[in-house]
């Protein structure tokens, strides 16, 4: 056996943000577990639901019961969908890490390819529902014509060769995705923040086609117009970090060695005493 071979599969999180989803949510749980199992990965799927005015929380409390690898949690006073992915980064426990939608417009497929990916050795995959292969059933045509337009705005901004930037459903190494933080985006503007974050830290990314079917049950919680302000600050937040971007690359991989202070109880007599002369020093020289 080779040590390639030896070495153990790396574990999946897929981290769901929901409110208001018990319409829905228990099939799409249910059709990610069923596929996720049948490829063989270890996974785990963190559920952060903003608890709101329907049964979401108990549907998922019936599904954790069902499928162990359900792993839901209900928030109270979350300020939007970007603060509910950021607390799932905190929550999850894999190596690799997908972020998808609680309705049924990602599937379990492309959650598995993504998986592929990553374990190829890449720090990002990046879904594109605008490339061959990819598909695209029930989108609302002005939606996609502001998405096209704004996707089209951000290749020509930062010269990336990605199309997809908005879309949230993409996978991330953990270790990329905790060099990004801080993570400021509390709503959909979590989709850019976290796009062009990783592309300033590493360029090892592939993009990948990917299948979005409109949801059939429940509301999006997505409204441009509201949505508009919190991606044009996120886009000037990211256009300042790649005038800085060897800081901010040599800030995101630093590793700093922070050591505790002794305890009173376990100061030496000679430690004291340095201090004491340092002190004594310093004193002497302001006199």
């Amino acid at each position: 056996m080779t040590s390639a071979q030896s070495e153990p599969q790396k574990k999946l999180s897929v981290i769901i943000p929901a409110m208001n989803e018990a319409g829905g949510i228990g099939d799409v749980l249910t059709m990610y577990v069923e596929g996720l199992r049948r490829a063989g990965m270890p996974f785990e799927i963190v559920v952060v639901n903003d608890v709101g005015t329907d049964n979401t929380a108990e549907i998922l409390q019936d599904v954790a019961q069902v499928y162990p690898e359900v792993r839901g949690f209900n928030r109270r006073g979350g300020t939007g969908y970007g603060s509910a992915v950021a607390a799932g980064i905190g929550l999850c426990c894999g190596d690799y890490v997908v972020i998808a939608s609680a309705d049924a417009c990602n599937n379990a497929d492309d959650i598995i390819q993504y998986y592929k990916t990553l374990d190829e050795g890449y720090d990002a995959v990046f879904g594109s529902r605008f490339i061959a292969g990819a598909s695209v059933t029930g989108y609302p045509p002005v939606k996609l014509l502001v998405n096209r337009l704004a996707n089209a705005f951000l290749q020509l901004l930062f010269g990336f060769k990605f199309n997809d930037y908005t879309d949230a459903f993409k996978g991330f190494r953990l270790e990329l995705l905790n060099q990004c933080k801080p993570l400021l985006s509390t709503r959909f503007n979590i989709t850019i923040e976290l796009s062009l974050k990783a592309l300033l830290l590493t360029t090892n990314i592939k993009q990948v086609p990917t299948h979005w079917s409109r949801r059939t049950c429940g509301a999006s919680k997505l409204s441009l117009l509201k949505v508009l302000r919190y991606y044009l600050s996120t886009l000037l937040l990211v256009l300042g970090l790649r005038i800085v971007a060897d800081d901010f690359r040599r800030s995101a991989r630093s590793k700093a060695d922070i050591q505790p202070l002794l305890p009173a109880g376990m100061v030496t007599d000679a430690l004291r005493s340095a201090i004491g002369e340092g002190f004594e020093g310093k004193r002497s020289n302001t006199a």
